[in-house]
């Protein structure tokens, strides 16, 4: 994959988007469940990068200090929902109704009008020397 560089300036602006998905349902789901879904989350993260979104997934953000005990339940979902309110659009990965946080994210979405997206079309355009690895 070539890499090249982007000059940027605020003219290249692009819709923010955070990608909710329910991750471990409250540490009840096993390793390979959660991992599971860390997937799904970063397909769609990928999906809306392909059609020029900026992308936030929670799950690539701060997932990991919890995981470490760094920081506490409450601690993540305070810093998602600022976030959430400095974002464009928020998009719940199908199952998203199943997970805690994620109802938390959909009622701070609906009650501080950030629009919502349910569906994207998922197809892509990945060049041949990009496949989806993870």
């Amino acid at each position: 994959m070539s890499k090249s560089v982007v000059k940027w300036d605020m003219s290249n602006n692009k819709p923010v988007i955070y990608v909710a998905g329910v991750f471990s349902k409250g540490d009840t789901l096993t390793k390979e469940e959660q991992e599971k879904n860390r997937n799904l989350l970063r397909y769609y993260s990928l999906i809306f990068m392909k059609k020029g979104y900026a992308v936030i997934s929670p799950i690539e953000n701060d997932q990991w200090a919890y995981d470490l005990g760094l920081v506490t339940y409450d601690d993540v979902i305070e810093s998602d929902l600022a976030v959430i309110a400095k974002c464009d659009y928020i998009f719940f990965v199908p199952g998203w109704e199943d997970g805690h946080g994620t109802m938390l994210e959909h009622k701070f979405a609906e009650d501080n009008n950030i629009p919502i997206l349910y569906k994207i079309d998922e197809s892509i355009d990945l060049q041949e020397d990009e496949p989806i690895v993870w």
